[in-house]
C-alpha cells in the first residue's frame, strides 16, 4: 500500500492527496463487497420503480376490517374461556343432593308389623359440578345473569391491566434510577401485583358472584383486607417470570443458548437427535413449571379473594365458603379468611384434575381458532391481491425479505 502524497491548495488552506491517489481510493472503495451491493440494490430499485404492487381501496379496508375484528375476537374468546370459565372452575365446590325415596307400602295387613324397619331411603348423590364442561358453564353462567355474562367483569379487567401496567412501569423507574439487580423483573412484578391486589380483588368478586346492583367502588375490598391479598397477588404476578427465569437456566445448562454459534448445516444425524432432546426436555420442564408454579398461584390468589367476598353476596356456582371447615363466618365469631396455604389444599385433586383437563381444552379452542381465522385471512388476501400475490411474494424474495427453501 503506497503512501498518499499531500498537495499544499492555495484556495482552501487544506493539504489535499494527489490525482493518482484519489483514483485510486475511488477505485478501492468502489471495489469494496458493501459497495458492489449497495449499487446493486440502487440500480435495482430503480429498475422496478414502475413495478408496483397496486391493492384496490375495498381490499384493503376488508383486510384491515378482517384483521382487527380477528383480534377482537380472539381477545373476548381467549378472557371468556381463560378468566370467566376458568375462574369459576377455580371457585366452584361440587356439593352433593340428598334424595330420599319413600318406602313402598305392605302388600298384606300381616306385613305392618315390619313398617318400622323400612323406612325410607336416604341416598346421597354427587351432582355433576358445573365448571366440568365449557358448554355447561357458558350456559350456567348465561342462564343466571343474561347473555352478555359470558364476558362478565371485563371492564374491571381491562381496569386492573391499566393500573397494574402503570405499577410495573412506576416501580421499574424506581428501581433503573437506583441500581440494576439479576431477576429484577420478579420484583417489580411482584411489588406491582401486591400494590393492585384489592383491584384484582374486586374483578374476582364481580365474576364469581351473582349479579347485583353494587358499583365499582362497592366491589372493592376495604383496606383491611388488603394485608390477606398482597402475598397472594405478589406470588400470582412474580410467579410467571420465575418459571421464565428456571426455564432459561435449563435452557443454558442444557446449552441451548450456544445454538447460534454453532453451524447447524453440518450437524451429523446424531447431533440433531442430541438437540432435539435437549430441545425436548427444555420444553418439558417448562410445562412442568406451569402446572406447578404458576397454576397453583392463580388459583390460590382466586381462592383468597373469593374468601373475602361479602356474606350477602351468593355465588354464581356452588362455593364452600369454609374450605372444608378451615374458615369460621365472622357472623360465628371467625375471621372468615383464608390463609395462603390452606386455599391451596383445599383444592382437592378431583378439581385440580379439572383444571388441567379445563386448560388443556382451552388450548386445544384457541389453536384451532387461530387455524381458522389465519387461512380466512390468507384466502381474502389472495381473493384481493390475485395474481399480483405471486408477484408480490417473488419481488419479496427477491430482496431477501422471503427465504426460499
Amino acid at each position: 500500500m503506497g503512501v498518499a502524497k499531500l498537495e499544499f491548495n492555495v484556495a482552501t488552506g487544506l493539504y489535499t492527496a494527489g490525482g493518482e491517489e484519489i483514483a485510486r481510493a475511488v477505485r478501492r472503495a468502489l471495489s469494496h463487497p458493501t459497495t458492489v451491493a449497495f449499487v446493486k440494490r440502487a440500480v435495482g430499485n430503480g429498475e422496478a420503480e414502475g413495478e408496483h404492487v397496486e391493492m384496490p381501496v375495498w381490499g384493503m379496508v376488508l383486510l384491515g376490517v378482517s384483521f382487527y375484528a380477528a383480534i377482537i375476537a380472539m381477545s373476548l374468546l381467549s378472557y371468556m374461556l381463560k378468566e370467566v370459565v376458568a375462574t369459576l372452575c377455580m371457585v366452584e365446590t361440587p356439593h352433593a343432593a340428598i334424595t330420599i325415596s319413600p318406602s313402598e307400602e305392605p302388600a298384606t295387613k300381616d306385613e305392618k308389623e315390619g313398617l318400622l324397619e323400612t323406612g325410607p331411603t336416604i341416598t346421597l348423590v354427587r351432582q355433576k359440578p358445573i365448571t366440568s364442561s365449557i358448554r355447561s358453564t357458558i350456559k350456567h353462567v348465561v342462564a343466571h345473569a343474561g347473555r352478555f355474562a359470558r364476558f362478565r367483569g371485563f371492564k374491571i379487567h381491562a381496569l386492573y391491566s391499566l393500573v397494574f401496567a402503570l405499577a410495573v412501569h412506576f416501580f421499574s423507574a424506581f428501581f433503573f434510577s437506583l441500581f440494576r439487580l439479576p431477576g429484577q423483573a420478579i420484583l417489580v412484578s411482584g411489588l406491582a401485583g401486591a400494590t393492585v391486589a384489592n383491584v384484582h380483588a374486586a374483578w374476582t368478586h364481580k365474576v364469581v358472584s351473582m349479579p347485583s346492583e353494587a358499583t365499582f367502588w362497592q366491589r372493592v375490598p376495604s383496606k383491611s383486607h388488603w394485608k390477606t391479598l398482597a402475598p397472594a397477588a405478589a406470588v400470582s404476578t412474580a410467579m410467571p417470570y420465575i418459571s421464565l427465569y428456571l426455564t432459561g437456566g435449563v435452557a443454558i445448562l442444557l446449552g441451548l443458548h450456544k445454538l447460534d454459534q454453532d453451524n447447524l448445516e453440518q450437524y451429523t444425524k446424531g447431533q440433531w437427535m442430541c438437540l432435539a432432546v435437549r430441545v425436548f426436555a427444555t420444553i418439558v420442564f417448562a410445562i412442568f413449571t406451569t402446572l406447578f408454579l404458576c397454576i397453583p398461584a392463580v388459583v390460590t390468589q382466586v381462592r383468597i379473594e373469593s374468601s373475602i367476598l361479602p356474606e350477602d353476596q351468593d355465588t354464581i356456582v356452588p362455593f364452600d365458603r369454609t374450605f372444608g371447615g378451615k374458615v369460621v363466618s365472622q357472623m360465628l365469631g371467625g375471621t372468615g379468611k383464608i390463609g395462603f396455604l390452606d386455599a391451596w389444599r383445599s383444592f382437592n385433586w378431583e378439581a385440580r384434575r379439572r383444571l388441567l383437563k379445563l386448560y388443556v381444552k382451552i388450548g386445544a379452542i384457541m389453536m384451532f381458532a387461530m387455524f381458522v381465522i389465519g387461512h380466512v385471512l390468507a384466502f381474502e388476501v389472495f381473493a384481493v391481491m390475485g395474481p399480483q400475490l405471486g408477484e408480490f411474494l417473488a419481488k419479496a424474495r427477491h430482496e431477501g425479505f422471503v427465504h426460499q427453501n
